[in-house]
């Protein structure tokens, strides 16, 4: 039996397209599977590589975040005294007797009678997170006194000077203050009570705000001289003199 060339051409045609479609099957299209496998794991790993870019982004701007609120946290803290002892509360009411000489709030004050007290602890916060390791203890201690003052502008630089903290003498509040006004002699007197708030830091290496006792030096002691309050000694040389006549 004869083929016609034309037969014999397709017969190669055929074959050779079996070639072709075997070649492809048995060797490109696994190559292309793998080649799309890797291009799909290739942009997964892209997407985790973005997100991960962001989540650093986001924990670079977490950790500024963290530095300003542990800088706005001692900055808060600062103006804090870590305690307040009897001798605090002795200078501090020492200290608005004598602000007379003050140039931007001048006023005379006189405190005959005060009662102070020291601070004791009434609050522990336990540090969490950047602040973990520190402690946070809050304590308070209230000052009350009479006052005596002439004149509605020494009153006004007076209580000024209380709120306005500018002697650096810690935080306290004005709670309550009366009035008792005397026209005649434009004399006004009264009760004062001011809250002491103290706050201690506590870290790893011990107190961060050490207290910072008050410098005694200049103030005379001895109940027979002159000291901040007045003459102590005048009513017992009286006695004494009167025991010394009998």
């Amino acid at each position: 039996m004869k083929i016609a060339k034309r037969d014999i051409a397709i017969v190669m045609v055929v074959v050779a397209l079996l070639a072709v479609f075997c070649a492809w099957k048995f060797s490109f299209s696994p190559a292309q599977e793998t080649v799309d496998k890797e291009k799909s794991r290739q942009s997964e790993l892209q997407s985790q590589i973005d997100a991960i870019k962001i989540r650093a982004k986001e924990a670079e701007n977490m950790q500024k975040e963290m530095q300003k609120w542990q800088a706005e946290m001692a900055t808060a803290f600062e103006p804090y005294h870590s305690a307040y002892l009897y001798e605090d509360g002795l200078m501090y009411l020492n200290n608005l007797e004598n602000q007379k000489e003050n140039a931007a709030m001048p006023y005379e004050v006189k405190i005959p009678m005060y009662t102070i007290g020291e601070s004791g602890i009434s609050n522990t916060i336990e540090g969490m997170g950047i602040f973990s390791g520190k402690s946070y203890i809050i304590g308070q201690t209230t000052y009350g006194f009479d006052y005596e003052l002439k004149g509605y502008d020494q009153l006004k630089n007076f209580i000024n000077y209380i709120i306005s903290e500018s002697d650096k003498s810690g935080i306290k509040t004005l709670d309550s203050m009366t009035f008792d006004v005397d026209n005649a002699n434009s004399s006004i007197d009264g009760t004062i009570n001011i809250s002491a708030y103290a706050a201690m830091v506590s870290g790893k290496d011990g107190i961060e705000n050490e207290y910072k006792p008050q410098n005694l030096e200049s103030v005379e002691k001895g109940i027979t001289t002159k000291n901040i309050w007045g003459e102590f000694g005048k009513a017992s040389d009286e006695n004494e003199e009167n025991n010394n006549e009998e």
